[in-house]
């Protein structure tokens, strides 16, 4: 027997010495002797008991301080006794949930085998596009609970390095990773790898394999084409997963505001693992979905969803104190290039604001030398409260003129100073990064600019470059009630002494076009077609509408497929994943029983503490014994 500390074996040489003392010990005897001969025979008797030892010990007190001496013994070098790791500890469940375990009932097969090797403390971890931790250090009725609730999700998988990052932590040591897949997609080394790698570990790894060929077609790519004509072409690539030709009938629906529902049909015969591309011409603007009638294993692979942002006529109302007759500014120019746009100018603002100034889509309010009276000023902050797009330009008015603090409580910035010293760049920040992508701030100066502070929830698109943490965001934009509000910190004023040269760039027209359509949730078509998988953080909590339902969170994670609703866009997500929809394959990573063998190990520990806990428990049983003896012997 292996210890761990067999020095502490040395504490049984104390059984000796207490022998010796049990051995040399008087046995006192009742006689009945005369006081006088007692008194000159018990000095005789006491001598002669000390030096002969007795024959035996019968005292039980011998026995248990004997006991006590040994588990002492033991306990201090602590015998190592094999302690099985896995079913007895702690259980690592990694669940393929992906898109092909919808078929044929295969997540309820790895439910099942997942309940059956439950051990005392379980971790489940489901394998989607990105690992995701459903339950920890959970007992078996609660993970019981939590492995039947479980749901295969519309996204592809990655079995190997899931598994690679869950060997990699150190709480998994010393304990059992089980693996349950249908193992479709795999990218990475053969299991017997992975094995390995987790044996150096003292980790025992065990895969599982659910699921038998089904057949199954999908649509496995799509793309748009722009037909330059306000319409697009959709091209869909259609495969048989089957050993077996079939015709398969597929629909084409659209859906928009703008026009009448689109429905077109076609049929496409396959051969077996045939795979054939399907042409949809004049795609309109909103939302279209093709799908293919037919049954079979994997719902969500039938069907494409397509989103083509939808340009609606725009009214714009830009609000100036600058005559456009007399000087026609940059921001009158860039707004006008827009198509689908029609662009009044109201200068007069001494006169109030139009009477239907409430028709209009979006207000820009660029006053640059005078204020807006106050009751107008009022009144657009009740515009934009009312759900519509406004858009302020940072001038100095905005700042100087108290008439223009009533637009205060609707701009996504808090206004402190005037800034007017220096030179600065400019530079995108957050989404701006990808909305601006085309606009070169890195060739803007800044001479002037309004000091602010972004307000709480508000989106941060540009910022100045080195300026300081105190200079605040050049653009930024904020959702209130259901609509926009942006703060632009370019003035376009070219007087003699400009606040910037933006105005002057090629790019200027792009960066306007390119914030418009953010604010009205015009996105690219790449914007609005995204595959299932996809992780988008974002830069404040957002409502987000799922195929399913409607959450409120700071990142979207596109996990069915199906339209989503997000910052005013609607984005389509498809699965587009031949190995998740190839269903029709079996013993994918060669897991035949007598080869299965091969890729488990029973890990098997080594630990003191097992038998060190129960010699110690002895230890108190021992000395409560022996002090019930003595306290009925009176010597205590």
């Amino acid at each position: 027997m292996d210890f761990e500390f067999s020095p502490g074996l040395a504490a049984l040489a104390g059984i000796i010495p207490l022998t010796i003392v049990y051995l040399l010990k008087p046995r006192p005897k009742k006689f009945v002797l005369p006081t006088l001969m007692f008194v000159q025979r018990i000095g005789q008797n006491v001598l002669d008991a000390r030096r002969k030892l007795s024959n035996r010990i019968n005292d039980p007190l011998f026995f248990l301080q004997l006991l006590t001496l040994i588990f002492i013994a033991f306990a201090l070098a602590g015998p190592m006794v094999d302690d099985l790791a896995g079913d007895s500890r702690k259980v690592i469940f990694i669940i393929d949930s992906s898109a092909s375990m919808s078929s044929d009932g295969r997540i309820e097969a790895a439910q099942e085998i997942a309940i059956n090797n439950l051990g005392r403390k379980n971790t489940i971890i489901a394998a989607e596009s990105i690992p995701m931790i459903l339950a920890e250090s959970l007992d078996a009725a609660d993970a019981k609970e939590v492995l039947s609730g479980m749901e295969a999700r519309n996204t592809g998988t990655d079995i190997p390095k899931t598994v690679l990052a869950v060997i990699g932590e150190k709480e998994s040591e010393n304990g059992k990773v089980i693996v349950i897949s249908d193992f479709e997609n795999w990218d990475g080394k053969a299991p017997e790898t992975y094995v390995n790698i987790a044996r150096t570990k003292n980790i025992e790894l065990e895969f599982k394999q659910v699921g038998e060929k089904t057949p199954n077609y999908a649509i496995i790519a799509g793309h748009l084409t722009d037909r330059n004509d306000g319409t697009y072409e959709y091209t869909c690539t259609v495969k048989n997963f089957n050993d077996k030709s079939t015709k398969l009938d597929v629909r084409l629906e659209s859906k928009s505001e703008l026009f009448p529902t689109q429905k077109v049909r076609n049929s496409v015969t396959l051969g077996k693992y045939g795979t054939q591309q399907i042409t949809f011409s004049n795609i309109r603007q909103g939302t279209s979905t093709v799908k293919i009638l037919n049954k079979d294993a994997v719902p969500c692979d039938n069907s494409a969803y397509i989103s083509i942002p939808e340009i609606t006529p725009k009214r714009i109302l830009v609000l100036t104190d600058q005559d456009p007759a007399v000087n026609r500014s940059a921001l009158l120019t860039a707004v006008s290039l827009m198509q689908n746009t029609v662009v009044d100018v109201h200068y007069k603002l001494l006169d109030g604001l139009p009477s239907d100034y409430t028709m209009y889509d979006t207000i820009i309010v660029n006053c640059k030398y005078g204020p807006l009276p106050s009751k107008s000023a009022r009144k657009i902050a009740d515009y934009a409260k009312s759900g519509k797009e406004l858009v302020v330009i940072g001038n100095g008015c905005l700042y100087n003129c108290s008439e223009m603090h009533g637009l205060y409580p609707v701009l996504p910035v808090s206004v402190k100073s005037f800034e007017e010293e220096g030179s600065h760049t400019v530079e995108a920040a957050g989404s701006g990064k990808n909305i601006f992508e085309d606009v070169t701030f890195e060739e803007i100066y800044v001479r002037k600019f309004l000091t602010t502070t972004p307000k709480e929830d508000a989106v941060v698109l540009a910022e100045l470059k080195g300026a300081g943490k105190d200079t605040g965001p050049m653009v930024s934009t904020w959702n209130i009630y259901n609509g926009t509000t942006a703060y632009v910190g370019f003035s376009d004023a070219a007087d003699n002494d400009p606040w910037n040269n933006f105005h002057t760039m090629p790019t200027y027209p792009v960066f306007w076009a390119k914030l418009l359509k953010y604010i009205w949730g015009v996105g690219e078509i790449s914007e609005t077609n995204v595959r299932t998988g996809r992780y988008q953080p974002l830069e404040h909590k957002t409502r987000i509408g799922t195929p399913t339902e409607t959450v409120s969170s700071d990142f979207a994670y596109y996990d069915e497929c199906g339209f989503y609703s997000l910052d005013q866009k609607t984005i389509a997500a498809n699965l587009y994943d031949p190995l998740e929809s190839n269903t029709y394959t079996s013993n994918r990573l060669h897991l035949e029983p007598e080869k299965e063998e091969d890729l488990k190990q029973e890990i098997r520990t080594q630990s003191p503490y097992k038998a060190r806990k129960y010699l110690i428990y002895a230890l108190l049983l021992l000395l409560v014994i022996e002090n019930l003896i003595m306290f009925r012997r009176r010597i205590i």
